[in-house]
C-alpha cells in the first residue's frame, strides 16, 4: 500500500493528481479496460442466475489473463498464492518459484499502516463525464478534509478512480480488475444504472463494498440479492412520484409522454412512471428512445409531436436531455418537460440555449441533496468550502469534458461530498481494522449518520438511507420537496 498524502489517482484520465504511477503500474492498468476478471479466484459464488453467471468464464481462461495481464506488484497486493500445479497446466514449466509465490497481504485488502483506499468506478471521459469528474470532486473534497486533520484513526483515505466511459462493458472490465487487484477496502461512487448492473453482481461475489452509487434503480436497494450495497440517495421511484404528482395536481396536466434511454435505467424509469400515472388513471400516451451515449436523439421529439401532449418525461443524462430540451423550445412547443436528478439541474441549465423565464418554468428537474444555493443549510456550508479548496487544474478540472464553468458548487459534486463523509463517519466508528466486513455491517446499522443537518438512516432490514427528493425547475425555483428526515 502506499502511504503518502496524496488522496486520489485515476485510471484512464492523462493527468494524476497527487503524484504519477509507476512503471509497471501504468503497464499493467492500461486505460481501465483491463479483461482479468477474477471474481473466481477470490472465492466468488456461483449459480447467480442468467445476469451474473455470464460474467463467469472458464477457469483456464482467468488463469491466462492473470498471469499474462497482472504485474508482480498487482499480485502483491492481490495477495493470492498460485498453486504450481495450474501454472504448469497453463503456461507450462518456464515459470519462475519467484512468480509464483505472491506474497500474503498483512492487513486486510485496501488498509495499509498509514492509509486506507477506496476504488470509484464512474464515467470520466464520453459524453456523460461530467457526472463521474463531479461526483469524484465531491468524495475528494470530503477526504481532503479529514486528511489534513490526520486522516481517520491515523490513516489517510485514498481514492483510485477507474472510468467506464458510462458503458456497461467497461464497468464490468473495471470491476474485475478491482477485484483481481484486491487493494480497495470498498468501491464507492459509482454512476449509472446500466453500469452498476455489471458492477454490482461481481464486487458482491468478491464481497466487496460498493456504497453510495449516482443512481436509483431498485434492483440495488433488493439487500438479499445485494447484501453489498449501501445506498445514500433517493429512488428513482421516490423521484417520478414527486413529479407525476406535481405535473398533475400542481399543473394540471392530463395528457403524458415520455422519451428514455434504451436500457436498464431508462426502462426501469418507464414502469415507475406507468405506475405513478396510474395512481390518477392517466395512461403514457406516447413514447420514444434513443441510445444511450448519443446525441442523435431529435427523432425522439418529433415522434411525441404527433400526439399532442402536455406534458413529457425525459429518461437520460444531461447532454441528450439538453439536445431535447433545445429543440423543444426552437419548435416553440409549450408542453412541460421533466428531469430526474441524474442531469444534474446546473449542468442543464448551462446546455440550454437562449431560455427565457417562461421556458425555464416549464422544465421541471427532481433533485435528491439540498439546493447548493440554500445557505440556511449547514451540510452545504460545509461543503462550499471543502469544494473551493479542490485544485483548479489536473484530472478534476470540468475543461475536460467541455463545460463552461470552472467550479464545483452544485448538486452532483455535494451528493459525492455526502458519500465522502458517510464513509469517513462510518470509518470513524469502526474499534478494530477498517475490514471490508467491519466497514458494510457498520454501514447498514440503523443509527443515524448526522452530516451536519443533513441525516443518513438505514431502516432495519433494508440498504438504502435516504428518500429525500426536491423538486425544482430551471428558474431555479423550489416547487416540492418530500422525505426530509
Amino acid at each position: 500500500m502506499r502511504a503518502n498524502a496524496a488522496s486520489v489517482g485515476f485510471v484512464g484520465i492523462p493527468c494524476h493528481l497527487g503524484g504519477s504511477q509507476s512503471t509497471d503500474e501504468r503497464i499493467a492498468m492500461g486505460k481501465g479496460r483491463s479483461r482479468t476478471g477474477a471474481a473466481w479466484l477470490l472465492g466468488a459464488r456461483r449459480g447467480q442466475g442468467t445476469e451474473d453467471s455470464g460474467w463467469r468464464r472458464d477457469r483456464a481462461s482467468h488463469h491466462r489473463r492473470l498471469l499474462g495481464s497482472l504485474t508482480v506488484r498487482e499480485m502483491k497486493r492481490q495477495g493470492v498464492r498460485m498453486v504450481l500445479r495450474t501454472c504448469v497446466a497453463i503456461v507450462g514449466v518456464g515459470c519462475s518459484i519467484g512468480f509464483l509465490v505472491a506474497q500474503e497481504s498483512e492487513g486486510p485488502p485496501g488498509v495499509g499502516d498509514h492509509s486506507i483506499r477506496f476504488g470509484q468506478i464512474a464515467c470520466f471521459s464520453g459524453p456523460n463525464a461530467h457526472l463521474g469528474v463531479r461526483y469524484r470532486a465531491g468524495i475528494i473534497a470530503a477526504f481532503r478534509e479529514i486528511n489534513e486533520q490526520g486522516g481517520v484513526h491515523g490513516r489517510t483515505l485514498e481514492l483510485e478512480g477507474f472510468d467506464d466511459g458510462y458503458e456497461p462493458t467497461r464497468a464490468a472490465e473495471n470491476a474485475e480488475r478491482v477485484v483481481a487487484q484486491n487493494d480497495v477496502v470498498a468501491v464507492i461512487g459509482g454512476v449509472g444504472t446500466p453500469t452498476a448492473r455489471r458492477i454490482a453482481p461481481i464486487l458482491r461475489d468478491a464481497q466487496i463494498p460498493f456504497i453510495g452509487m449516482f443512481t436509483g434503480a431498485d434492483f440495488l436497494r433488493d439487500i438479499d440479492r445485494f447484501p453489498n450495497t449501501v445506498n445514500l440517495r433517493a429512488s428513482y421511484n421516490d423521484e417520478v412520484v414527486l413529479l407525476v404528482d406535481h405535473m398533475v395536481n400542481g399543473l394540471g396536466k392530463r395528457r403524458f409522454g415520455v422519451i428514455y434511454q434504451d436500457d436498464a435505467f431508462g426502462r426501469s424509469v418507464l414502469a415507475h412512471y406507468r405506475s405513478a400515472l396510474a395512481e390518477f388513471n392517466l395512461p403514457v400516451l406516447a413514447k420514444s428512445t434513443f441510445t444511450r451515449n448519443t446525441h442523435a436523439v431529435h427523432s425522439s421529439l418529433f415522434t411525441l409531436s404527433k400526439a399532442d401532449l402536455d406534458a413529457v418525461l425525459m429518461v437520460g443524462s444531461y447532454s441528450a436531455n439538453a439536445d431535447v430540451v433545445n429543440l423543444w423550445h426552437s419548435l416553440d412547443h409549450e408542453y412541460v418537460l421533466a428531469n430526474l436528478s441524474f442531469v444534474g439541474s446546473h449542468d442543464l441549465r448551462e446546455s440550454v440555449r437562449g431560455l427565457d423565464e417562461g421556458s425555464a418554468n416549464l422544465i421541471l428537474v427532481s433533485e435528491v441533496v439540498p439546493d447548493v444555493g440554500d445557505a440556511s443549510w449547514e451540510v452545504v456550508q460545509h461543503f462550499l468550502r471543502a469544494i473551493a479548496r479542490v485544485p483548479a487544474d489536473g484530472e478534476l478540472r470540468e475543461g475536460i469534458v467541455g463545460l463552461q464553468s470552472s467550479h464545483f458548487n452544485e448538486s452532483i459534486a455535494l451528493e459525492g461530498y455526502i458519500i465522502g463523509r458517510f464513509v469517513i463517519e462510518v470509518l470513524q466508528r469502526l474499534e478494530g481494522e477498517p475490514t471490508r466486513e467491519a466497514l458494510l455491517a457498520t454501514a447498514l446499522q440503523p443509527e443515524p449518520v448526522q452530516i451536519e443537518d443533513w441525516t443518513i438512516k438505514v431502516a432495519p432490514g433494508t440498504n438504502w438511507g435516504s428518500r429525500y427528493v426536491r423538486l425544482t425547475n430551471l428558474s431555479g425555483e423550489k416547487l416540492a420537496e418530500a422525505g426530509l428526515q
